[in-house]
């Protein structure tokens, strides 16, 4: 149709071709099911199922749009149509039945539609053009009130991109200079320096956020083609909402994750650097482990096998009972390279001994010992006499209660004991 030239000055929505299609097959199809063929006469007299494409036809007459201007868009309707038919993968008989079935159809509507549109008075159709007219005027009035009254920027640029209409909101946004001979790319300082290329920049239907120039006002953007709504349409639809809050708020929050990001960074570096250090105390903690075991080995075979050796061989008790005290003495030394809060004097002590050391650790007194192990007070306190000398507490400087806090545990005993 285009090709055609018919699109030129044609009032026509791209809804109403596509209505008009449907129109013209309908009863092409549901005829195709039945037995029989309608005859040329037949579908001239019986006019209802052309009635909607006729009405269709009264509106653009009644709209300034010529016969000619009408017939030649059908008749580009019609020829499509029988070029998709030489496509089909059909045989040759059914094709031609088909174009023959279309073209039965087609000659009657125009037939139809000639005689319709010859009927009409010349004062009928200039008064169904005044009425028409009256009716495009109201639509055209309807139309810019509600494009005065949108609050988003709207802007009309023919096919070249210079500005045609701009609404209200447009106009306070960007000023009279919309209406002078300025292209759209320039008013909004968009990519480009043609039609062609801005679109390539700002595709058609999608939503592009863009900065106004020289300002820090934010816009989206969509651009929509007007040939989506009527066909002989070349120009585009601006519309255009105002987001500086939003960006600005985008803004703050993109700083405040960039904040938080550095943040974590400094965290899991310093992280990072205890994780480190941790590592080197454990691998000195291992290597000074190794080492106290080297020194304990070093040590057994130093000084506890010797003594077992003068034990086995010593044949007089009183002898190796020395060499068995002796023996525990360095045995104790031993354990007392342990750690500073495991005193080894303390396996030194009998059970009743290490019990009296546990009332004194929970601060009991020596009245309150006696009770609890049903002994006499003096025996309770020739008990701590000797537990302090085995401790090596001379002196009253040096505190039982104190020694026994500072110590890590006390040798655990069996009740039995």
């Amino acid at each position: 149709m285009e090709r055609a030239g018919y699109l030129e000055h044609t009032t026509a929505k791209v809804e109403d071709c596509v209505l008009s299609f449907q129109w013209f097959m309908k009863p092409i199809l549901d005829q195709a099911s039945q037995p029989g063929k309608p005859t040329f006469a037949y579908l001239i007299q019986d006019r209802a199922w052309a009635e909607k494409i006729i009405q269709t036809a009264r509106r653009h007459r009644g709209r300034g749009v010529t016969a000619e201007m009408f017939l030649g868009c059908f008749k580009t309707l019609v020829h499509a149509l029988e070029a998709m038919v030489l496509e089909f993968s059909v045989p040759e008989r059914e094709r031609l039945q088909t174009l023959q079935r279309i073209r039965l159809y087609a000659d009657a509507l125009e037939t139809i539609l000639v005689d319709d549109w010859t009927s009409l008075s010349d004062l009928e159709s200039r008064s169904n053009l005044d009425t028409a007219n009256r009716l495009l005027t109201l639509e055209k009035n309807k139309y810019e009130n509600i494009l005065a009254s949108i609050t988003d920027l709207v802007l009309v640029v023919d096919s070249h991109g210079r500005v045609v209409e701009a609404n209200a909101a447009a106009l306070n946004l960007l000023g009279p200079h919309v209406r002078d001979d300025s292209w759209i790319w320039e008013i909004l300082g968009l990519e480009g320096e043609s039609m062609d290329e801005m679109l390539h920049y700002y595709s058609l239907e999608l939503s592009h956020e863009i900065r106004l120039q020289n300002t820090d006002t934010f816009l989206s953007l969509r651009i929509i083609p007007l040939s989506a709504v009527s066909l002989a349409s070349r120009g585009y639809i601006l519309v255009l909402n105002d987001i500086t809050v939003f960006v600005n708020q985008r803004g703050i929050l993109e700083e405040s994750v960039q904040q938080r990001t550095e943040e974590l960074r400094r965290e899991k570096a310093q992280v990072d650097e205890m994780v480190i250090t941790l590592r080197r105390v454990l691998q000195t903690t291992e290597q000074a482990r190794a080492d106290q075991m080297d020194r304990l080995a070093e040590d057994m075979e130093k000084l506890l096998l010797p003594a077992l050796g003068r034990i086995r061989k010593e044949q007089d008790v009183s002898a190796r009972s020395h060499y068995v005290d002796l023996f525990a003495d360095q045995m104790l030394g031993l354990l007392n390279q342990a750690g500073p809060r495991k005193d080894a004097r303390l396996l030194r002590l009998t059970p009743t001994e290490t019990r009296i050391c546990q009332f004194i650790q929970a601060g009991k007194s020596s009245k309150e010992m006696a009770s609890a192990l049903n002994i006499s007070l003096g025996t309770v306190n020739t008990h701590r006499k000797n537990i302090r000398k085995k401790l090596g507490l001379m002196g009253k400087d040096q505190n039982l209660f104190n020694f026994l806090q500072a110590s890590d545990h006390l040798p655990q005993r069996h009740p039995s004991e």
